[in-house]
Order: C-alpha cells, then sequence, then structure tokens
C-alpha cells in the first residue's frame, strides 16, 4: 500500500504545481495604440518614453536583438534593462492600418507600470494642440508627365494642390498677372505648380505685332535678315516642377507623395523600334521587230534606220533619182526582246515612344516652273512637288509588352513618265502641270513583337507601243512588214513595305536595335579642337550576369524592398537607395577595371614618362622643417624593383588621412621600402598590405612593384585616373557602362606632357585592378552585413 500513497502524493504535487502561475519565467504583452499614423512620429512618440517613463525607472538601453526583431509586422525594436529585469518596445503595423506599440517583459509591476505611463502619454500626445508647423520645401522635377496631368491625379488622391491661372490683358505687351488657385482645406504636404516659362521655342510668332508681321510676310518670299523677335526674356529655369511644402519634422508624408509619383505616375512610356523595309521591283520587257535599209549613189541616198541611241527610226529619205543605179545597199532584219528586273531596297528605321506618331519619308522634290500673270506685270518662280514613300505610323504596346497594334497609312507617289519626259525636254510655263501617280493604303493591324508583316499589293503597270513604216509600202499586205518596224514596251513596277516592330524594355539600357555596330567610325581620335572620344564595344563589357542573378543578391533586394514599403524614409538613405535603383554594391570596382583593360588596349600607357611620374615622400633628415620631398620620381625606383625577380618595393598610403595640426593639407606622403620575398608570394603581399579594420573601412592602400607588369600597370592606372577625371559624370554601373557609351580620352601629347603624381587614389585603383573580383565580393559583403545589421535582428 506504500507505493500506492506515494504515487498518489506525487500525482497531487505536479497538479498544485501546474495550477501555481509561472511568475519567474512567464512574459506579458501589451499593446498601446499610437495616436498618429506617421512611422516618424511613432519613433518620437518612442523617444519621448524612453526619456519620460523607462529612464525614471532606471532603464537603460540594451541593444535591438530582441524577441520581436524576427517578429513579421514589426518595423523597429528596442531593447531595456535595469540589470534585473528586461523590457522589449515594438513599433508594429497595425490591424486596421497606422502603428502600434508592443511592450513585451517579464510579468511584474515595472512592465504594468511602463504600460500605464506610456498609455498616458500616447494620450496626452494625441489630445495636445499642435502649433505652428516647422515648414520645409523641396523641389521636384518631373522627368517624363506634364505638371498638369501630375497635379489633377495628385488632387483626385486628395493632396491639396496650389496652382496659378493667368490673367487675360489687354495690353500683351505687359508683364502675366496670376490668380491662386488651391483647396479649400490646406493639409500638409501642399503641392504647388510652378508656371513654366512663357516662352521656350524660336518660332513663335510675336502676339504684340502678330498681325503686323503675317502681313507684312504676305509679300516677301524671305525672312528679313534681321531674324526673329526676341520679345520674351530669357529663362534658364527648367520646366515642368512641382515645389512640395512639408513639415520639417513629419517629413514621412512627403515621402509617400514621392514614392508615389517616382513610382506610379511619373514612369516612362516604352519605346518602339520599327524598321521599314521598302522593295521596289521594277520589271520591263521589250519587243522591238522590224527591217532596217539604206542605199546610197553619189547623188542619191535612201535610208530608213534607227539612231545609233537605239531610239525611234529616223525619217525616211528619198531623192528624185534614187532608183537609177544603186551601187550601195544594205538591209538588215532586226529582231530585240528583253527582259529587265531592278530592284531598289532602302531600310529606314525609327525609335518612336508608345502611342506615338512616326512618320518616315523617302523621296524628293520635282521642280516645275510656273508663270503667274497679272494685269500689271507677269512673274516666273519654280514651285517643288513632294513625291516618294510616306509611312505614317502609332504604335500601341498591350499590356503583357507581347504585342504591338499599329494604325499604318503608307502613301507612295511618283510623277508620271509623260510628265516625266516634258519635264526632261525642258518644258516650262504655266501650261505645264505634272500628273503625280498616287497609291494609298490606310489599315490597323496588331502583330507580335519582332513580327514582320507586308503590306503589297501595290502593283502598276504601263505600256507603250509604236509602228514605224515607209509610206504607201508599209500598208501593203504580206509584205508591209518589211517596210515597218514595231516596238512594244511593257514596265511594271510593285513596291512591297515589310514592317518589323521591335519593343524596347523599359529595364534594358543596351537593347541591341539602339546599339551602333562596333567601328572606329565612332570613334574620335588626333582631332584638332575637340577630345578623344572613344565608344564602347560589345566585347568590352564583361557579362556579369552571375552578379545580378546571385541567390544572395536577389533576397538582399527583396529585403530592401520590402522594407521600403513599411518604412518609406528608407528611400532616401544609403545603401537603400541605391538597391532600391538596381544598383550592385561593388560593382563600380568592376567598371573600372573594365575601364583599365580599354585604356591597355588604347596603348596610352606608352605616353607616360617615368621621369615625370612623382610621388611625395617624408624628408630624409627629420630636423627639416618641410614636411615632404617631392624630388623622388619612379625611376629611382626601377634599380630597386629590377635588381632580381624576388625583390620588391612598396609604396603605402594613409586611407583615411588625419589632419596634422597647423597644416591646412593632407599630402599624400607615401612610406617606401624595399623587400625581398618568393615570386609566388608577391600578389599575397599587395592583398595584405592595402589594411581594412573590422567593419571594411579601407586604413592603408599600398602598390606593390616587382617586374616590368607592375611598372606598366602603373602606367595604365595613371592614365585611368585621368579618364575618370574627364568622365565624372559617367555612372560607374553596370546599367550606365553599356556598349555604344562614349568616354572621353586626353590628348596623347596631354599624358606626354603632364607629371603624373602617385597618391593614394593611384594606389587604389592599382590594387582595384590586380582584385576586381575579390575587392568587389569584399565591398559586396560588408552591404550585406549593413543591411541586415539595419533591417535584420532588430531592424
Amino acid at each position: 500500500m506504500k507505493p500506492i500513497h506515494i504515487h498518489k502524493l506525487l500525482v497531487c504535487v505536479v497538479v498544485v504545481l501546474l495550477a501555481i502561475p509561472a511568475v519567474g519565467w512567464s512574459q506579458e504583452v501589451h499593446f498601446v495604440e499610437s495616436p498618429t499614423g506617421s512611422l516618424t512620429k511613432a519613433r518620437q512618440l518612442l523617444d519621448a518614453a524612453d526619456l519620460r517613463v523607462l529612464l525614471p525607472l532606471g532603464y537603460r538601453i540594451a541593444g535591438d536583438y530582441g524577441e520581436l526583431g524576427d517578429r513579421p509586422g514589426v518595423v523597429e525594436n528596442r531593447v531595456y534593462s535595469n540589470g534585473k529585469r528586461v523590457v522589449e518596445i515594438g513599433i508594429a503595423s497595425g490591424i486596421g492600418g497606422g502603428y502600434e506599440f508592443m511592450l513585451v517583459g517579464d510579468a511584474g509591476a515595472d512592465l504594468r507600470k511602463i504600460h500605464s505611463e506610456f498609455k498616458a502619454l500616447a494620450k496626452k500626445s494625441k489630445g495636445r494642440k499642435r502649433g505652428e508647423p516647422d515648414l520645409a520645401y523641396e523641389m521636384f522635377r518631373l522627368g517624363h508627365i506634364e505638371a498638369d496631368r501630375a497635379l489633377g491625379l495628385l488632387k483626385a488622391l486628395g493632396y491639396h494642390t496650389v496652382e496659378f491661372e493667368k490673367k487675360s490683358s489687354k495690353v500683351a505687351s505687359y508683364e502675366s498677372i496670376f490668380d491662386l488657385v488651391q483647396g479649400k482645406k490646406p493639409k500638409l504636404p501642399w503641392v504647388v505648380k510652378v508656371s513654366n516659362a512663357s516662352k521656350t521655342s524660336l518660332l513663335e510668332a510675336d502676339m504684340v505685332n502678330k498681325a503686323k508681321a503675317s502681313s507684312s510676310k504676305k509679300n516677301q518670299g524671305a525672312p528679313q535678315l534681321g531674324g526673329s523677335h526676341l520679345h520674351h526674356t530669357t529663362t534658364g529655369s527648367p520646366e515642368e516642377r512641382l515645389l512640395f511644402v512639408y513639415d520639417l519634422n513629419d517629413p514621412e508624408p512627403l515621402e509617400r507623395l514621392v514614392n508615389v509619383l517616382s513610382t506610379q505616375i511619373d514612369l516612362p512610356a516604352q519605346q518602339i523600334v520599327i524598321e521599314a523595309l521598302v522593295i521596289e521591283v521594277n520589271t520591263s520587257q521589250l519587243n522591238d521587230v522590224g527591217i532596217e535599209f539604206s542605199g546610197q549613189q553619189k547623188n542619191a541616198e535612201l535610208s530608213f534606220e534607227a539612231t545609233g541611241s537605239g531610239n525611234s527610226l529616223t525619217k525616211f529619205l528619198f531623192s528624185r533619182d534614187g532608183f537609177s543605179d544603186f551601187i550601195d545597199f544594205r538591209g538588215k532584219l532586226e529582231a530585240l526582246k528583253e527582259t529587265g528586273d531592278a530592284e531598289v531596297l532602302s531600310s529606314p528605321s525609327v525609335l518612336v515612344l508608345n502611342d506615338r506618331q512616326a512618320r518616315i519619308q523617302v523621296g524628293r522634290q520635282i521642280p516645275v516652273a510656273k508663270t503667274t500673270a497679272t494685269t500689271s506685270s507677269v512673274s516666273k518662280g519654280i514651285e517643288y512637288f513632294p513625291v516618294g514613300i510616306v509611312l505614317n505610323l502609332r504604335p500601341r504596346i498591350n499590356r503583357e509588352g507581347t504585342e504591338v497594334t499599329m494604325q499604318i497609312e503608307t502613301i507612295i507617289s511618283s510623277i508620271s513618265v509623260e510628265s516625266a519626259a516634258r519635264l526632261e525636254q525642258g518644258t516650262s510655263g504655266i501650261e505645264f502641270s505634272p500628273i503625280i501617280d498616287n497609291r494609298l493604303v490606310e489599315t490597323y493591324v496588331r502583330v507580335a513583337d519582332g513580327t514582320p508583316f507586308i503590306i503589297g499589293g501595290l502593283l502598276s503597270t504601263e505600256q507603250q507601243g509604236s509602228r514605224t513604216e515607209v509610206p504607201l509600202l508599209g500598208g501593203l499586205p504580206l509584205i508591209g512588214r518589211l517596210f515597218s518596224r514595231e516596238r512594244l514596251e511593257t514596265e511594271q513596277r510593285e513596291v512591297i513595305v515589310v514592317i518589323t516592330p521591335h519593343i524596347v524594355p523599359l529595364e534594358d539600357n543596351s537593347f541591341s536595335y539602339l546599339i551602333p555596330k562596333d567601328s572606329d567610325l565612332f570613334d574620335r581620335f588626333n582631332t584638332q579642337l575637340f577630345r578623344n572620344a572613344y565608344r564602347v564595344r560589345d566585347d568590352d563589357v564583361w557579362d556579369l550576369k552571375f552578379v545580378q542573378e546571385s541567390p544572395v543578391f536577389k533576397a538582399l533586394k527583396g529585403q530592401v524592398k520590402q522594407s521600403a514599403r513599411e518604412d518609406v524614409m528608407l528611400q532616401r538613405k544609403e545603401p537603400f537607395q541605391s538597391l532600391l535603383q538596381g544598383r550592385v554594391p561593388g560593382e563600380e570596382v568592376l567598371v573600372r577595371r573594365m575601364l583599365y583593360e580599354i585604356v591597355g588596349n588604347l596603348d596610352f600607357s606608352e605616353e607616360v614618362n617615368l621621369n615625370q611620374v612623382f610621388f611625395f615622400s617624408p624628408p630624409l633628415d627629420e630636423k627639416s622643417v618641410r614636411r615632404f620631398s617631392d624630388d623622388l620620381t619612379l625611376v629611382d625606383l626601377l634599380p630597386k624593383v629590377l635588381v632580381s625577380p624576388e625583390s620588391a618595393v612598396i609604396l603605402s598610403f594613409e586611407a583615411q588621412p588625419t589632419p596634422v595640426p597647423g597644416h591646412a593639407f593632407g599630402m599624400p606622403i607615401a612610406t617606401v621600402r624595399d623587400t625581398i620575398l618568393p615570386v609566388g608570394e608577391q600578389d599575397e603581399l599587395l592583398w595584405k598590405m592595402n589594411i581594412y579594420d573590422d567593419n571594411a573601412v579601407p586604413q592603408q592602400w599600398s602598390i606593390v612593384l616587382t617586374n616590368e607588369s607592375d611598372i606598366e600597370r602603373l602606367r595604365q592606372v595613371l592614365i585611368l585616373k585621368r579618364v575618370l577625371k574627364l568622365n565624372q559624370n559617367m555612372a560607374q554601373t553596370m546599367q550606365g557602362f553599356r556598349p555604344g557609351v562614349q568616354i572621353l580620352f586626353p590628348t596623347r601629347e596631354d599624358m606626354r606632357n603632364r607629371y603624373h603624381p602617385i597618391d593614394r587614389e593611384v594606389a587604389k585603383l592599382f590594387y582595384e585592378s590586380k582584385f576586381p573580383y575579390l575587392v568587389s565580393e569584399r565591398i559586396f559583403n560588408e552591404t550585406v552585413h549593413q543591411v541586415e545589421q539595419s533591417l535584420g535582428g532588430g531592424r
């Protein structure tokens, strides 16, 4: 019986323990609704609670790696501790929108007191009357949509807009007067439309003297030598802008407004490359059958022959004694049949925005003399009739980007054969009116992207026949053909138009149909007035698809985009801004390496004179008042570099120079030393001598010279430094460095005469050109670490 009682006792103990709440290790969660829907205001309230609630209770920030960091919906969290207890406060997205605060900690009096005071602080913040906002201003330039249309959309979304209405003035020469037009309930941010310039085209007429100018131009055939009236004030400000007025203490609504404009409203239209292949086939057939003869005596001549040029037969000549005695008589039977095909091929192309009209015209102007007679005078002039092929197109891309719907108008016109003959003969005057043959096709089509389609059926046939015969004899039956000649010419003209649309992807800046052919004709070197220029070839750009399609990079972009949707303020912070724009961390190193290869291919390094490559070094005499010496050149180091394969010279620079008291400039002073090491360890030495701290911030840049190859690398790096200086506006990104981009180069004479200092930038480029992938990967990994630190564990 004793074991049974013990078993019952143990069961009772377990039940009692389960019934007692675990005070020591249980946690409580409290929620406090944020009084504002702004994340910025929620952070400000959390900062206020830090000072007014947590600090008096002895709590201090212990980090941000708490339990809420990995929870979905948590935007930010902080962990507080007083040495005994831990309290975690997070900002999370609310169920019905906005934000709310989560208070998590050990169950006890402290957490309940923090919750009570935090709730009271939030209530007090909600009921407090706000004073005048601290206004700030930001100008936003629209890149694609018109300001009026953007303003209308923002007005429909509920934003307060301010625009101006121009008053009509009786005297047009007065300055413009504007009335203010705005909504009835002003609410920040305000959107103010900036009026565009009154005149931006030189072809616009003078509104003041418009009637006088139009009447005077009726009587003049050419514009006056004085040119156009410059009657408006010149403006140099940009067009299509919006001014945002917002609260400096609450910038989040502004960021939401900018995000809506950038991602939904001010978007570029897609482009289409339209290729038109115009084929003109002329098929001609000629049948020419007849007899030619001629006879000649000393005082008589008989002839029935064609001219030497092959034209129609000449007149029949017969003298009064022509049949008396023929000494010389020639006869010839001629049968000619010709068939000719002439193909004229032209291939125009045009780049057009989606749903905009494009016009392609291939033709010529036909001059026609014109005579105008009045009661008092007769004037002559020349008018021109345009003939040729005109293609009017207006494409529209479907939503999926796979098909193109087009309105097409094809006009093919030409001057008739009769009018062309008269024109060649020099016929002029008012009585001559050329006959124009027109063929017109208007249609609507829908084709798949990249699919050619044919506009055919534009066929014309012309026939010309002629018969020449000897009078009387040519009309005789049977034998009459011996005294005649017949000519029949048939010309068939067919025009075929083949049109092929190619949709240009929005995200592809190197679309193959937009890139010029790799040719030296696009380069510009050794000119008298302009800088050298080189166009990037297709083989100059490395295939770095593996970098952009890296799973780590894709996951990083997805994480940043998700966080930016929750916190719009991230869109202006680095590295988030660059990642949202599609840039790859460390890609600038790879771009500079590609430029380094181009410099090497062009053999610019030959122009660097080693006697003019110098560096700053510490003075030999430590007691010298001079902080540096610039007497040493690269030639002074060559004996130490080339003395043996194992010798090496190291030039090191501070990557983050510290200011020296009493000196305004931080000179790039090189620390020079030489060493001896095995050939296989020389690259490893260069890698180790470029030092980074624990946060991947560079501390030292170094150059290691061991052989002629390193000297050549240094030459190319000096040229690369100059190229980067000339192309400061070039984006050093994978998207910006693409085939067809023009790169400015220095002249060879400039490189030959220039003095080249070796500084920390040269050392950095030397190091990056040696290890481009490793350096790029280091920058990428550090960026990933920064993003994870900001958004990851604790966000």
